[in-house]
């Protein structure tokens, strides 16, 4: 078992209740006992519990906000400083490989995790992945380095990038598992959803940091080093913290769990160690830059996106445990699906994008082309399709107009559906994941739902780019429509309401549910 010193956090927080006060009644069942009492939590110790495991999810939103830079520096001739990087940009196959395969590591991960997790514990899972995102941001950083002859850099990188994807995976895992089972229930909801906001927080910084270093030549390598620091940071914290008092009690270590619940309350009872029972949006954003170039964007919108994420992240976070689980899910599906329904419609009339414009850079104008193409002298257009014409003021090129009717409703119904995805999918999944499964079967559940959620992650950010190439973005966005309305479907029949319940209550509001039809299938 783990034997690691706890944390010794001086002080307490305020008062809080086990549960709601209000008889929250499922069907005929009447409210699970156990689980109550006015317990007194520390503040520093709460405030722990949820930071470094969250910094696995900070970590794995900085991949996507990073990798979305990163591709278009591997493209260009100028700012990769590689022999490889016209092997990247000829090859939209070679881009859907290089993003997708850090949620090809992370799938592996939970995989793993699967097997092993039950065994490891939260704490160690965590552990471990913090190791796996040092070393594959280290390896990500040194792929381009001069020391490889050929092709060997790409290889590297790919190594890079399964390593460090494992790292989410295990990440992934045991950050809400931990949360959620050392969290008050007073306050889970905030605290898992939270870390939600730290992936949007570490989307920013990737978004940030690329575009702050978009223009140096092998700028992407610090921007996937950087990854490095938080890593280190923790795994220090994690190094100091209890294992989860509730994967103690499945091992059978009662003395040791009730000093890890102690971390976290320091005035619990024996009994309420007793009560644990003892039976024991994110492919589109990887490509971000590349949409907002195809309606002629500057990659720094980019970085508004990520901000606008992390205050609609928020909104949810400081409202799941007043409105609950499913009315959240409900809003954000609404949200996503109306502006899946304008882009349909909007991508339905013809349009050039970045790249269309950027053909013609050795045309004498651009109007002969199309009236949405202008000639730009900034040199900021930039395509590896095409040569530049050289003038005196610099390098020339056919860039996208302004921003028209299109583009802005385009851009409208993105931020929508970001924002509906924030509000629902984003938070509350993670956090309905951590809460639903029983004690003994929790560590494999979760391993099966992140690997189901890795793997559709995987396939969609693989084939991205392929289906906005054959299909057209206008059908790319119509099929996850009809994907977003069957969601809204099963949340009505499926999902239950969580909000104010601990995991034991939890717990017993599936087994009534589970025995009521039970009676209807054998009446």
């Amino acid at each position: 078992m783990e034997n690691q010193p706890l944390l010794k956090p001086r002080g307490s927080g305020t008062d809080f209740a086990g549960q709601d006060h209000h008889d929250s009644r499922e069907g005929d069942g009447a409210r699970p006992r156990g689980g109550g009492g006015s317990q007194a939590y520390s503040s520093a110790a709460v405030f722990a519990v949820f930071f470094f495991p969250a910094l696995g999810g900070l970590l794995f939103g900085y991949d996507i906000g990073a990798t979305s830079s990163v591709l278009t520096q591997l493209e260009s001739s100028t700012y990769s400083d590689v022999s490889w990087y016209n092997v990247v940009a000829s090859s939209t196959l070679l881009q859907g490989i290089i993003t997708s395969n850090a949620v090809l590591g992370a799938m592996i991960g939970s995989i793993i995790c699967f097997r092993v997790g039950d065994a490891l514990g939260r704490r160690r899972e965590i552990l471990v992945a913090a190791v796996l995102f040092f070393f594959g941001a280290i390896i990500e950083a040194v792929s381009g380095s001069s020391v490889w002859s050929g092709d060997w850099g790409l290889v590297v990188l790919m190594i890079g990038r399964v390593s460090y994807g494992v790292g989410c995976g295990f990440a992934m895992h045991g950050a809400p598992a931990y949360i959620g089972e050392m969290s008050p229930a007073a306050v889970r909801g905030v605290l898992v959803s939270l870390k939600e906001a730290m992936i949007v927080v570490g989307m920013l910084f990737g978004y940030s940091i690329g575009w702050y270093l978009e223009d140096t030549v092998a700028g992407w390598r610090f921007t996937y080093g950087a990854g490095a620091f938080p890593a280190v940071i923790m795994f220090a914290g994690m190094f100091l913290m209890p294992p989860s008092a509730r994967w103690l009690v499945f091992s059978g270590e009662m003395d040791e769990a009730r000093k890890s619940l102690q971390f976290v309350t320091p005035g619990i009872s024996e009994l309420a160690v007793a009560e644990i029972q003892v039976t024991g949006q994110p492919s589109v954003l990887y490509y971000a830059d590349t949409i907002f170039e195809d309606v002629g964007l500057d990659s720094s919108a980019s970085v508004l996106v990520a901000a606008f994420k992390l205050v609609a992240t928020l909104c949810a976070v400081f409202t799941v445990d007043k409105h609950g689980r499913v009315k959240l899910l409900n809003i954000g599906c609404m949200l996503m699906l109306l502006a899946l329904i304008a882009l349909t419609i909007a991508f339905m009339f013809d349009y050039v994008s970045e790249e269309d414009c950027n053909d013609y850079t050795t045309d004498s104008t651009c109007s002969a082309y199309s009236d949405k193409c202008e000639w730009d002298t900034s040199c900021t257009c930039d395509s590896t399709s095409s040569s530049s014409t050289s003038s005196s003021s610099g390098c020339t090129c056919c860039g996208v107009a302004g921003l028209d009717t299109q583009k802005a409703c385009i851009l409208a119904a993105m931020f929508v559906y970001i924002g509906g995805y924030q509000v629902g999918f984003g938070p509350v999944v993670w956090l309905i994941i951590s809460e639903i499964f029983p004690l003994d079967v929790r560590g494999k559940a979760i391993s099966v739902a992140v690997v189901v959620n890795f793997g559709f992650n995987l396939l969609v950010t693989f084939i991205f780019p392929t289906m906005l190439e054959d299909l057209g973005s206008s059908w790319t966005f119509a099929i996850f429509a009809v994907a977003d309305a069957y969601s809204l479907y099963f949340i009505k029949t499926r999902v239950p309401e969580t909000k104010g319940l601990s995991l034991e209550q939890i717990e017993a509001l599936f087994l009534r549910r589970g025995q009521r039809n039970t009676r209807a299938a054998l009446a």
